[in-house]
């Protein structure tokens, strides 16, 4: 049983969040705190496993309140429950600085509740009781070719020089990422030395507005070129391209060299748009072998395919350990599909991209 606790001045809002979270097939105790005094009363009273927090409320704004709640109990997890304007997406990725583990889009109007309610319920499961579950209903299993991969992974890790001039032959990394993956992105992108100068490709599952402060942020902090991707650009050294929210990444090669194509009229992919398997394939076709691509913390299964292609294609293809995911989905799936030749820790990530 876990104890949710739910925090919005709107009794509407209150109400809708906790009628998706009857969807869960475990018996909780819900909890509702209609400004973040009362909030922080039953946080002191009670262990609160997970809060969903507004930004907008009396008294404080959220960014505040999780600053109290992760005094009280730093186990409790917060999902932030957010507007799609540009204002709530700088709000989102300090939240998510702050330690909150991903947030959820509000319905901007009644045709998207139900998917509101999906998404709700789909990331809470995963928040709660990612122990339990897995993605997109992969169950868990010590298969051959997930141990056998495993093996390989350690092994390969083992020849750190082997990584480091792998990487040092690349001409691009493209990073897969979703939830949790604000902070992390962060952390890499400050850590990187001054002079390194291999382009990045990043796919960070967000909506169109988030995409564009998530680049401003990671620019401001990191003191490097990071930037929201624009169709037809060359493929610069030494510059960061976020892809857009609502808008596949790719590559093509013209002339000798590589410019980047938008593709809007591209469906989903794994019910993502940007998708890193749109991302990864573009790489693994026009790079080849002189490419590295890394998959990291997230839900569900997208990138699995495409880093499978990269790897056939001879490029480094790497996962993110599940001890430093937020959520090891993503990893976990390539991993078991064989797409992936070695398992490293954000720290160890930067090390190697240090030593190019």
């Amino acid at each position: 049983m876990k104890r949710i606790l739910i925090v919005d001045d709107s009794e509407l809002m209150c109400g809708i969040i906790k009628g998706a979270l009857r969807g869960l097939e475990e018996d909780n105790v819900i909890f509702v705190a209609t400004n973040p005094l009362i909030a922080i009363r039953k946080a002191n009273l009670f262990k609160i496993d997970l809060a969903l927090i507004d930004y907008e409320m009396p008294y404080m704004n959220g960014i505040l309140l999780i600053d109290y709640l992760k005094e009280i109990n730093p186990l409790t997890k917060i999902l932030m429950v957010s507007a799609y304007t540009q204002p709530s997406a700088q709000i989102t990725l300090e939240a998510l600085n702050r330690g909150a583990v991903d947030y959820i889009l509000k319905p901007s109007n009644t045709e998207e509740f139900n998917e509101f309610k999906k998404d709700l319920l789909e990331k809470v499961k995963y928040v709660l009781f990612q122990n339990g579950y897995t993605s997109y209903g992969l169950k868990k299993k010590d298969s051959t070719q997930s141990t056998t991969t495993k093996n390989l992974a350690l092994q390969l890790y083992k020849d750190k020089s082997l990584l480091v001039e792998r990487v040092r032959r690349s001409k691009v990394i493209a990073i897969g990422i979703s939830t949790g993956g604000p902070p992390v992105l962060e952390k890499i992108f400050t850590s990187l030395k001054k002079d390194f100068s291999i382009p990045i490709l990043v796919v960070q599952h967000m909506p169109p507005t988030f995409t564009k402060a998530l680049a401003e942020r990671l620019s401001k902090v990191s003191q490097r070129q990071v930037k929201e991707a624009e169709d037809r650009e060359k493929v610069e050294n030494g510059v960061i391209y976020i892809a857009r929210g609502g808008v596949h990444l790719a590559v093509e090669k013209i002339l000798g060299k590589y410019y980047i194509r938008l593709l809007d009229n591209v469906e989903k992919v794994n019910s993502h748009k940007p998708s890193c398997d749109i991302l990864f394939s573009s790489v693994a076709e026009w790079y080849g072998e002189n490419a590295t691509g890394i998959i990291m913390t997230g839900m569900g299964c997208d990138g699995a395919n495409g880093l499978l292609e990269m790897k056939k294609q001879g490029a480094l293809t790497i996962a993110q350990s599940k001890e430093s995911c937020v959520v090891f989905g993503m990893p976990r799936v390539a991993i078991e599909k064989g797409a992936v030749e070695a398992v490293l820790s954000v720290e160890d990530i930067i090390k190697i991209l240090n030593e190019v």
